[in-house]
Parts: structure tokens; C-alpha cells; sequence
């Protein structure tokens, strides 16, 4: 009985390790942007998220990236609200372009690239065309 009791100790600490090993240690970082479309002149500002990823590919749960934003390419099309170690919000301009921003996180040996484009507003959306094609046919 007391051997049978060890051995399931044993293999239940070492299923703990592999399974905190694999959700909960980061190997990746991936980035959400609210809105999805970035347009030219946006009233509301543009929320950029990192968060990290485990072994599984899923978002690690209660965890938080330390790192630092550099925009290498765009920066005369932006203008930066607030930074902090996991978000960057900023507001367009009137410029469309791309946007390249690195990401240096202290857990990942290497930067994030993240590149955005800024998409010049369309005349053929509804929010900007009020009349509809139909009835002009």
C-alpha cells in the first residue's frame, strides 16, 4: 500500500510539472488590435494588445508581457495616447501607410515584429456613402 501511494505521488507531481510547463510557460507572443481595420483619421483610438503564448498556442492564463514598444516605421502617421508594458493605444493621422512596431519583451531572446496597415476610408461604405446604389439604378 505504501509503495502504490509513492508511485502515484511520483506521477502525479511529475503530470503537475509537464502540465504547468505547458500551459503556463511562454514560448510565443501574439498581438490583437481593437479596432481590426485601422482607418485614416479615426475618431476612437487604435488599441494594440500583446499577450503571450504557451506550448499549446493558446493565450497564457493570468499572464502579463514586461516589455517596451518602438515604432521603427510610420511614426509621422501616428500620434501615441498611452504606453504601458503589454499596451499601446494611439490615433491615426491622415496619412495611410504602413506601421512597423517592435515589440521587446524580457522573456522572448527576440523582438516582435508587428506590422499594421492604415487603410485610407473608402467612399463605398455605408458610413460614408448615405445614399444607397439601388435606388440610383
Amino acid at each position: 500500500m505504501n509503495q502504490k501511494f509513492l508511485l502515484l505521488s511520483i506521477i502525479i507531481v511529475l503530470a503537475g510539472i509537464v502540465c504547468y510547463k505547458m500551459i503556463f510557460s511562454p514560448v510565443s507572443v501574439s498581438f490583437k488590435s481593437h479596432p481590426v481595420k485601422i482607418l485614416v483619421d479615426s475618431p476612437d483610438p487604435i488599441l494594440l494588445e500583446v499577450f503571450p503564448v504557451n506550448r499549446l498556442g493558446f493565450r497564457i492564463p493570468f499572464g502579463h508581457l514586461k516589455g517596451k514598444f518602438v515604432v521603427s516605421e510610420g511614426k509621422e502617421k501616428i500620434e501615441v495616447v498611452r504606453e504601458k508594458e503589454d499596451e499601446f493605444v494611439f490615433k491615426t493621422g491622415n496619412r495611410s501607410g504602413r506601421l512597423v512596431i517592435f515589440y521587446y519583451a524580457g522573456e522572448i531572446p527576440f523582438p516582435i515584429e508587428i506590422i499594421l496597415n492604415i487603410e485610407a476610408a473608402s467612399l463605398a461604405t455605408s458610413d460614408y456613402f448615405p445614399i444607397s446604389l439601388d435606388r440610383l439604378l
